[in-house]
């Protein structure tokens, strides 16, 4: 029992971590070959660019899709990381050594490439979490949909959770790029192409395709933070979303890492209602990387 009790510790404990980090696509535009290139990578925890790795012991993630949207709409499909969950390659009294799969490339860009806005994506694999007590009273957890566990007797918790991560690079001039389409999604609209510090930088969150608002039944907001401002002393800019948009003024060059997060109900004739049976409640965060220019 003791053991039993410890496992499930350990299941919620990394249900909790994984929610609290934030997953993120990290691009870096490179102009000093012509033509230019662009690196991107994944990022995954809690400081931009590289906090942890996608498999670590402390929470992972499990990557579904990786991709290049470019000007004109075409999807070129980038490798992801497998899922597994780390061990130390090395291991002395001082450290243990992992390696790493962060997902690195490079985008060569051609002399006849199509200018405008390059988009990255990133969606993580759905992850079901039951926490229940079965008909003997035990307490249990599965990381599976509700409808797949069997012998429950109560159900104490029941919940979907998937992360969507965005970043973008100008080549040539900038045009307010078309939604992907992913579920939680954070919409630029301002000029990310040359952003100063002191800019004012508006977005816009959809949730399955509609302006995601506040209410007294959710305060939704996003929060900002960068590489030289709040991350590592643990604040961040607070903006409520008011019809679906919000926005804050840049305080820093260097990267800046956007987030929203977003609870659901799932109901049987709710907007979910495609979940019903399979979850109670769906947990979901997006995120939008760009960087900043120092002057």
């Amino acid at each position: 029992m003791k053991t039993l009790s410890l496992m499930v510790l350990m299941f919620v404990l990394t249900c909790s971590q994984s929610w609290a980090h934030s997953f993120w696509i990290n691009t870096f535009f490179s102009q000093g070959h012509q033509s230019p290139h662009v690196m991107a990578s994944l990022g995954w925890g809690h400081s931009l660019p590289m906090d942890d790795i996608l498999t670590s012991t402390n929470g992972r993630v499990a990557v579904d899709s990786f991709a290049l949207i470019d000007p004109t709409g075409a999807l070129v499909p980038l490798r992801h990381p497998d899922f597994f969950v780390s061990s130390p390659e090395q291991s002395t009294p001082n450290v243990d050594v992992y390696a790493a799969d962060l997902a690195v490339h490079k985008i060569a860009l051609k002399k006849e490439s199509t200018q405008g806005v390059y988009q990255f994506s990133a969606v993580t694999k759905p992850s079901y979490y039951v926490q229940y007590i079965d008909s003997k009273g035990r307490k249990r957890l599965k990381m599976k949909p509700l409808d797949e566990v069997k012998d429950v007797a109560q159900t104490l918790m029941a919940v979907k959770y998937q992360a969507y991560a965005k970043s973008m690079v100008t080549h040539g001039d900038w045009n307010t790029p078309e939604p992907l389409g992913h579920s939680l999604e954070i919409v630029p609209r301002s000029d990310l192409s040359h952003v100063k510090v002191g800019d004012l930088i508006e977005v816009e969150v959809l949730f399955y395709g509609k302006p995601l608002n506040s209410s007294p039944k959710s305060k939704e907001f996003m929060t900002a933070q960068s590489t030289g401002f709040g991350q590592q002393d643990g604040f961040a800019l607070y903006s409520k979303l008011k019809k679906g948009r919000a926005q804050f003024r840049v305080q820093s060059p260097g990267q800046w890492l956007i987030n929203v997060g977003h609870k659901d109900d799932v109901t049987e004739d709710g907007p979910l209602r495609e979940l019903f049976g399979k979850a109670h409640q769906l947990y979901q965060s997006a995120s939008l990387t760009f960087t900043v220019s120092g002057s």
